[in-house]
């Protein structure tokens, strides 16, 4: 996937690919900011390590979407990057970016308008992560990330789908199970609809 059209044509002949595996870091806590990226394909996840030992998936980005946003004005990352399936990065230097954005009034205006959809889509992820029950935290999941075709389609494993929502993988596979056996759901291996809803992107891009 190509990077938005509204970005200044200026950035083209700035920008860097960058393909990482499935389980490798992009960067890491603490690493100087030098780079904005975008995810051309596959999914990255910014995870933060717990002081328990355990590790926080704070944000995702998709294929379409740019990553770590607020990195554009930090020092240093505060989380890792870490791949949940290959992907292929594109990445501009960090000042470079902002100067191109901050010069067009009209790149601006729609960088703007990203960030909003994405803190949306951050506010539904708290929201979720505040819901008990593992049902409605699967539901509404597939409430505001159901693309037009009327699905969702997950880069990553079901284990890690777990992870991000907050559940055990056993706690999230006992729910799928009694969502389809209810045929409130259909699921086709990492595909997922609701099933006799009317279903409106929350938090997506349009």
């Amino acid at each position: 996937m190509n990077p938005p059209d509204w970005l200044p044509a200026t950035l083209a002949a700035h920008a860097l690919e960058t393909r990482i595996a499935k389980g490798e870091s992009l960067f890491r806590t603490s690493d100087a900011v030098a780079r904005f990226h975008f995810v051309a394909a596959g999914e990255l996840a910014a995870i933060r390590a717990m002081p328990n030992g355990a590790e926080a998936v704070m944000l995702t980005a998709r294929a379409g979407e740019f990553f770590a946003e607020a990195s554009l004005f930090l020092p240093r990352y505060t989380c890792d990057a870490r791949a949940v399936s290959a992907c292929r990065i594109i990445a501009w230097p960090s000042e470079t970016f902002r100067s191109a954005i901050f010069a067009e009034p009209a790149a601006a205006l729609a960088f703007s308008r990203m960030l909003a959809v994405n803190l949306r889509r951050q506010c539904s992820r708290v929201e979720r992560l505040r819901m008990k029950n593992a049902d409605d935290r699967i539901l509404h999941y597939l409430a505001c990330e159901t693309a037009p075709s009327g699905w969702v389609e997950l880069a990553s494993s079901l284990q890690e789908w777990a992870a991000e929502l907050g559940l055990e993988p056993e706690t999230l596979y006992r729910a799928l199970s009694r969502l389809e056996a209810a045929g409130t759901l259909e699921r086709d291996r990492r595909r997922l609809r609701l099933v006799g809803s009317q279903v409106a992107s929350c938090a997506r891009p349009e």
